[in-house]
């Protein structure tokens, strides 16, 4: 891609952008480093990357990047077998560790990512590598007494002669007191050797070493002759411990060397992922409707047309102003003419900069319904680079760089250029401007240009490849609106300017009468047909509103017949019980009455007269439960779900499939691509039959059913920990909102070990104890994510 086209579109400075985004400087650096993809199929996998990073986001669902760091001097090192420090290798394993977690949580969705877990592959395992400097090194940073058999005894050696050394040093000290030679009644050290403080003067009386002298030399340091063999034992034994610990850095600095090259190529992958991920977050920071999650392709083509909608710089602070461009096959070309600092130079930094954001692979900040054509060639010539030493005029330096483009430019450029023909005879100028256009069109280049020469404006009118289009301009305030018109030219309004401004109106009626008759039937022709448009925009506004206010109106009627219905279906439940009470009622004094005439006496006509009213009266009861019964099974709004409706389910943003109609506990199965999970009635918003025509639906086979809890009491952490993994990847994917981990009380240790790894794990979104009377502290109730 043109250096000089990605320096004036400002593409550098939407890069620190996101590099600011970056976890870490590796992903930072790569950021910085991101070119525009020159091939389709590059650029359609940079935005493939994208769309999943965003779908992972959409599913709750992080990659860890907590423990990341630049650990690529620690690998050199070790590589050549450069003895790396213990915060060196903590900080390695750190990363390496982190990686492989990314790898993890990105193996268990390939089915959703598959090319962000193909960028995991290539992160190794290094656990062997990890357990060896855990165990070795404490997180402080030291070298523990268990990194070796050989350290362990050296260092209690070290501790039984340095207490040995304390005792003797204690009794010269005693004795030096006693003699009155001892100053102060304290030990200190000089150069790691054990001394007494003692004056000058009473030197013989404490026979030793001298190790220093006071700076006014009153007092001297001396090791007493009885402590100086025990002082060498100690001396002797910390230099064996630095000659272990360093043996035991050796070690494990060797083990990354021995896989150094794996590493780095783990450390690259994680990254990369951090690069994309980046990429996602800028996305979502700058209200991106491209790319969209799961989509890497329908927005983007090689051919056809850009149109941008709300399109936004993402440069710009404040309130901006979005602007609405269609550009490619069909216009070819758009040519924006309007007033100074009126936006013309942002409306085509924004196509182009843009552009080059979507084919880096970035999120493009429009609206949804907006399209991006690729290009593999991007040229832009804006701006004044006029050169003194260069001798260069603002109208040669902008001739230069059209040249180089002319030398490049097919049917398959993008072509910028600002103020074509600008800085010279506006005769010749625009004759230039003419040529050079009119060009670059033959050659089937896509053109975005701005200009002042009226004789452009009629270019763009008679030319069918070609579409005027005109920033606004606000004459009662004096200022620019920054809204693009697209389909009308600008208007010059240098005499109504110069009017408002307070000109002299006799010199302003002397400009004006210089200019022809047309001029002005044309300039008060485009303003009415301004005021026609501002009228038509502010009616679609107003039906669109009114549209989306019916919509609203919609939503809660249906909302409030389903509440109706279910109040209405309530009702009648209960009106059903009462009645089939009442005929169970019935029927058991029927039964006593049938009992009593067995076994007494009786009047047989008041009995039948009594059995016969009875009998009615079931029979009547019966009938009105029947027809309750019918009406509370009639369905209901969301009852006449049918299988392979599409349904829009709250707060899951994916358009699900009903694989089956409301069961008896009120729920549907849906699938949600390859994840299953029942769904509640209540929390379906919409349902919507299949277009005619669509695609059949691809069946995923369901896997075995998996129970909602898993009882691991009994088991040693580590294999628990491992059916627990393989559990929840199976819960998740078979769709079960959350799932009971059974870990026991005892002594907590199981349930500590299950809760650190549900508080880091993936596709769980919280957790917390069961209640008292469902086994409270010693089971875990875990929700997961999408649920």
């Amino acid at each position: 891609m043109d250096d000089h086209t990605l320096r004036v579109l400002e593409f550098g400075r939407v890069l620190e952008l996101l590099a600011a985004e970056t976890a870490f400087s590796l992903g930072a650096e790569r950021a910085r480093a991101l070119r525009p993809a020159t091939s389709f199929a590059e650029a359609v996998r940079l935005a493939r990357e994208t769309t999943e990073m965003r779908l992972l986001d959409q599913l709750g669902v992080d990659v860890p990047f907590s423990g990341a760091r630049d650990v690529r001097d620690h690998l050199k090192a070790a590589a050549i077998g450069q003895l790396l420090e213990p915060s060196a290798l903590l900080e390695t394993v750190q990363v390496l560790t982190t990686a492989r977690r990314a790898r993890l949580v990105l193996e268990k969705l390939r089915d959703r990512v598959p090319t962000l877990a193909g960028i995991a592959d290539a992160i190794g395992d290094f656990r062997t590598f990890a357990d060896a400097v855990e165990q070795a090194i404490t997180p402080r940073g030291d070298v523990a007494d268990s990194a070796s058999e050989q350290l362990a005894i050296t260092r209690r050696e070290l501790r039984a002669a340095e207490a040995r050394l304390e005792q003797r040093a204690q009794a010269a000290l005693a004795e030096a007191i006693r003699r009155g030679a001892a100053q102060e009644g304290l030990l200190t050290e000089r150069n790691g050797r054990k001394v007494i403080p003692v004056r000058s003067d009473s030197r013989s009386l404490v026979p030793g070493i001298v190790h220093d002298v006071s700076s006014s030399g009153a007092t001297l340091f001396i090791e007493p002759l009885a402590v100086v063999d025990a002082g060498n034992a100690v001396r002797e034994l910390q230099l064996a411990e630095e000659r272990e610990v360093r043996r035991v850095l050796q070690r494990l600095t060797d083990l990354l060397g021995a896989r150094a090259e794996e590493a780095r190529r783990s450390l690259e992958a994680l990254a990369e992922l951090d690069l994309i991920s980046a990429r996602a977050r800028l996305a979502a920071r700058m209200r991106a409707a491209l790319p969209p999650p799961g989509d890497a392709e329908s927005w983007f083509s090689e051919r056809g047309q850009t149109r941008l909608v709300a399109a936004r710089h993402p440069l710009l602070k404040g309130e901006v102003v979005p602007i609405d461009i269609e550009v490619g096959d069909d216009p070819q070309g758009i040519l924006i003419t309007g007033p100074n600092t009126g936006g013309k130079t942002v409306a085509l930094k924004t196509v182009g900069l843009l552009t080059l954001m979507a084919q880096a692979g970035m999120g493009v900040p429009c609206g949804e319904g907006s399209r991006i054509r690729f290009f593999p060639k991007v040229y832009a010539d804006i701006g004044d680079e006029q050169s003194i030493e260069q001798s260069l005029s603002t109208f040669s330096s902008h001739l230069r760089n059209i040249i180089a483009i002319l030398r490049e430019a097919d049917n398959r450029t993008l072509v910028l250029l600002d103020e074509l023909g600008a800085g010279t005879d506006p005769t010749e100028g625009a004759a230039i401007a003419r040529a050079v256009v009119e060009e670059l069109l033959d050659r089937g280049a896509t053109v975005v240009a701005t200009t002042h020469h009226g004789e452009l404006k009629v270019l763009a009118h008679t030319d069918p490849r070609l579409r005027n289009a005109s920033v606004e301009f606000d004459l009662e305030t004096l200022s620019p609106t920054y809204h693009l018109v697209v389909g009308l030219p600008g208007q010059s309004n240098a005499i109504a300017i110069a009017r408002r401004l307070g000109l002299d109106e006799r010199v302003v009626e002397r400009a004006a009468s210089g200019l022809r008759p047309e001029h002005f039937e044309l300039e008060e022709l485009l303003a009415e047909i301004r005021r026609q448009r501002h009228e038509l925009a502010e009616l679609r506004e107003q039906a669109a509103a009114e549209r989306q206010e019916a919509e609203r109106l919609r939503r809660e009627l249906a909302r409030e017949r389903e509440q109706i219905e279910r109040e209405r279906a309530a009702v009648l439940a209960e009106a059903r019980r009462e009645a089939d009470d009442t005929l169970a009622r019935m029927r058991r004094e029927i039964e006593q009455l049938r009992r009593r005439s067995r076994e007494q006496l009786f009047d047989p006509a008041a009995a039948a007269e009594a059995l016969r009213q009875a009998e009615h009266e079931r029979d009547r009861l019966a009938r009105a439960a029947a027809v309750r019964r019918s009406v509370v099974e009639a369905p209901v709004a969301l009852a006449g779900i049918v299988p392979g409706d599409l349904v829009h389910v709250r707060d899951i943003p994916q358009v699900g499939e009903a694989l089956s109609g409301p069961g008896e506990d009120g729920k549907v199965e849906v699938q949600f691509g390859s994840i299953r999970m029942k769904v509640s009635v209540d929390r379906i918003d919409r349902v919507e039959k299949p277009r005619p025509g669509s695609k059949e639906r691809v069946v995923v086979p369901a896997g075995p059913p998996v129970p909602p809890e898993l009882d691991l009491r009994g088991q040693r952490a580590e294999a628990a920990l491992e059916r627990f993994e393989s559990y929840l990847d199976a819960a998740f994917r078979a769709g079960l909102p959350s799932v009971r981990i059974i870990h026991g009380k005892g002594t907590g240790a199981l349930r500590a070990a299950i809760r650190e790894a549900l508080a880091r794990h993936p596709l769980v979104r919280g957790y917390e104890s069961a209640p008292p009377t469902e086994g409270g502290d010693g089971v875990t109730i875990a929700t997961l994510a999408g649920s």
